[in-house]
C-alpha cells in the first residue's frame, strides 16, 4: 500500500446537503462530489475508493462510515431525501459503533496512525496558515434558492482547504517519521509474508485498519485488547525532591539505556512462550513504545527510580524530576560526581549514562532543560508541529531568559518580540463566546459583537483589541488568556483573519499584557 496511489479526502455533512472533496496526493487532480451531482459522479468515487488508499484526518470516526454508506448505491440511484436521512443518522451515531462496520476500502487515518489530537486547525496554526473558520450554522436549515449556490461554494471551498491542510500534514509526517515500512513489516509478520505476495485487498483490509501499535498487540497477544495488562496496579508516582529555579543549582541527567530496557523486557514473563524469531522482526524502538509493553516498562522504570532515590539519599543527592528514561539529579559535588561515574564505568556501563545539564527549569507538571545547544521540554513546554498548540510557546521563551539569563520579564518579552514577533500569536478554542469589551477593557457582556464559541482562532493581546476571553458566570479570564481584573485595560484580544505571513499590524501587539501575563504566570507556578 506504500506504493499505491493515494487520495486525500474530507467530508462535510449538513441536514440537507453533503460534499466530498478528494485530491490525488501531490497532484492537481481533484474530484468534488455532493448532493447535487452524486448520482452522476458516483462511478468516479467508487473507482477511486476501490483502487487507491484514502488519507484523512480522524476519518475513522465519521468520514469513513459516510463513504461506506455511499458504497451501497454503486449500482442504483440514490434518492436525495433518503440519503440525507441516512447521513443524519450517521452524524448522531455513537463513536464506537463504526468499529463493527465492514467496508471495502482502505482509509489511512493520520490521527489514528500517529496518535494525534491537534486537529487540522491546530496543525494549520502551527504552520502559520489562516485558521479562520466559516459560519455555516444557517446551512442546518432550509436555504433560500437565491443564496444556495453561494453557500455551497463556500462549503466546498472550506472542505477543500481542509483537504489541502491534511495533504500538507501527511507530507510533513512522512518526511519526519513515516510508518509505512513498519506497517508492511508488521503485516507480513501477521500474514506469514502473504501481505506482500498478492494478497487480495478485501483480506488486507482486515489488518490495514489497525495502526502499528494495535498490530504489535495483535502479533504478541493474539487480539488487539490488552485489558489484562491494564489491571496491573502500582504506584505511578515517586515523590521528587524540590528544585529552586531561582538558584539554578547544577543538574545532571542520568539516563537508562534503551538497549538495556529492551534486553530486560525480552526476559520478562510478558514474553514467556512468545516466538523469539517473531519478536526479533519487530524493531526495538517500536516495541519499546508500544502499548503492549507500556505498563510493564513503566513499572520497571519506577522501581529503578525508587532504588536510585534510596541509594542517592545516603549521599544527600536530590532526585528532582523524571521523564521517560531520564532521571534528573542535583546537589552533586565533584567528588560525588566522580564516584557516580566510576560506578557506572565499573558496574553499570550497559545500564546508565550521565550527562551535564546546562540549564534546568521545573514546575509542578513540566520540565524544561538545555544540553549544549538543544533545549527539550515535557508536557506544557513540549512543542512541535504535530502537538496541539494549547500552550503558549512564548511563555517558555520568557522563562528561559528570566531564569537562565536573569533578565527582567519586560526586557525578556521585548527581546523575544524583536527576534520573533510571530511567536506571540495564541491558539484559542473556548466553550463560551469571546465577549466584547470597550477600548478601555470594560466588559460588554450584552453586546452581540462576540467571537463565537467552539471555533478556532489565532489571537494576540492587542492595544486596540475589543474582545476578552472571559468566563461570564465566574467573571474571570480563561487561564491562558489573562489574570486579575476582567475590566482592566490589559488582555484585550484581537483575532488574526489571515496567515501569519500576511499579518502586518505588529505595532498593535500589546507587550504590556504579555509582560503582565508572564509575571503572573511565574508567581503562580514558580
Amino acid at each position: 500500500m506504500k506504493k499505491s496511489n493515494k487520495y486525500v479526502f474530507d467530508i462535510e455533512v449538513f441536514p440537507n446537503y453533503f460534499c466530498i472533496v478528494l485530491k490525488k496526493l501531490n497532484d492537481d487532480k481533484i474530484l468534488i462530489i455532493d448532493s447535487d451531482n452524486f448520482n452522476r459522479q458516483k462511478k468516479l468515487l467508487y473507482d477511486i475508493v476501490s483502487k487507491n488508499v484514502l488519507i484523512s484526518y480522524a476519518g475513522h470516526g465519521f468520514d469513513d462510515i459516510v463513504i461506506n454508506n455511499l458504497l451501497k448505491y454503486r449500482n442504483t440511484n440514490a434518492n436525495r431525501k433518503k440519503l440525507n436521512n441516512e447521513l443524519k443518522i450517521i452524524r448522531n451515531m455513537p463513536k464506537g459503533e463504526y468499529k463493527n462496520e465492514n467496508h471495502e476500502f482502505y482509509s489511512y487515518d493520520l490521527a489514528y496512525e500517529y496518535n494525534l489530537n491537534l486537529g487540522v486547525k491546530g496543525f494549520e496554526f502551527n504552520c502559520g496558515d489562516n485558521i479562520e473558520e466559516q459560519d455555516f450554522a444557517n446551512f442546518n436549515y432550509v436555504i433560500k434558492k437565491n443564496i444556495y449556490d453561494k453557500i455551497v461554494d463556500k462549503v466546498i471551498d472550506y472542505c477543500l482547504q481542509d483537504v489541502l491542510a491534511t495533504e500538507k500534514m501527511y507530507n510533513f509526517i512522512i518526511s519526519e517519521k513515516s510508518n509505512w515500512d513498519e506497517k508492511e513489516n508488521l503485516l507480513n509478520i501477521i500474514t506469514n509474508g502473504s501481505y506482500s505476495n498478492n494478497m487480495k485487498l478485501k483480506k488486507k483490509i482486515k489488518y490495514l485498519n489497525y495502526n502499528n501499535d494495535k498490530l504489535i498487540t495483535l502479533i504478541l497477544h493474539g487480539e488487539t485488547s490488552i485489558s489484562s495488562q491494564l489491571k496491573i496496579n502500582y504506584s505511578a508516582k515517586v515523590k521528587m525532591n524540590d528544585y529552586n529555579n531561582y538558584l539554578q543549582e547544577k543538574v545532571y541527567k542520568l539516563s537508562i539505556k534503551k538497549d538495556y530496557l529492551y534486553e530486560w523486557l525480552l526476559g520478562n514473563k510478558l514474553f514467556f512462550g512468545k516466538d523469539k524469531k517473531i519478536i526479533d522482526k519487530i524493531p526495538e524502538e517500536l516495541l519499546l513504545k508500544s502499548s503492549f509493553v507500556k505498563d510493564t516498562l513503566n513499572r520497571y522504570r519506577i522501581s529503578i527510580v525508587k532504588r536510585i532515590k534510596k541509594v542517592f539519599a545516603k549521599e544527600n543527592i536530590n532526585v528532582i524530576a523524571t521523564s521517560e528514561n531520564n532521571i534528573f539529579i542535583t546537589n552533586v559535588n565533584d567528588e560525588i560526581l566522580n564516584k557516580i561515574k566510576l560506578q557506572i564505568d565499573d558496574k553499570y556501563k550497559n545500564i546508565f549514562e550521565i550527562t551535564d545539564v546546562d540549564n534546568f527549569l521545573k514546575n509542578k507538571n513540566s520540565i524544561l532543560y538545555k544540553i549544549k545547544n538543544k533545549t527539550r521540554g515535557t508536557n506544557e513546554y513540549r512543542y512541535n508541529k504535530l502537538i496541539m498548540p494549547r500552550n503558549h510557546i512564548w511563555i517558555a521563551e520568557v522563562l528561559k531568559l528570566y531564569f537562565w539569563e536573569k533578565k527582567d520579564v519586560t526586557m525578556a518579552v521585548e527581546e523575544i518580540f524583536e527576534k520573533n514577533p510571530d511567536i506571540f500569536f495564541m491558539y484559542a478554542s473556548v466553550y463560551e463566546n469571546i465577549y466584547a469589551c470597550d477600548k478601555n477593557g470594560q466588559m460588554l457582556f450584552e453586546s452581540r459583537e462576540v467571537l463565537d464559541k467552539f471555533r478556532k482562532y489565532r489571537l494576540y493581546f492587542a492595544k486596540t483589541g475589543l474582545h476578552k476571553a472571559v468566563m461570564q458566570k465566574q467573571e474571570k479570564y480563561y487561564e491562558k488568556y489573562g489574570f486579575g481584573d476582567i475590566n482592566s485595560n490589559l488582555y484585550k484580544v484581537k483575532k488574526v483573519g489571515t496567515s501569519v505571513k500576511e499579518f502586518t499590524d505588529y505595532k498593535d501587539i500589546d507587550l504590556k499584557s504579555y509582560a503582565d501575563y508572564a509575571q503572573n504566570y511565574i508567581q503562580k507556578y514558580f
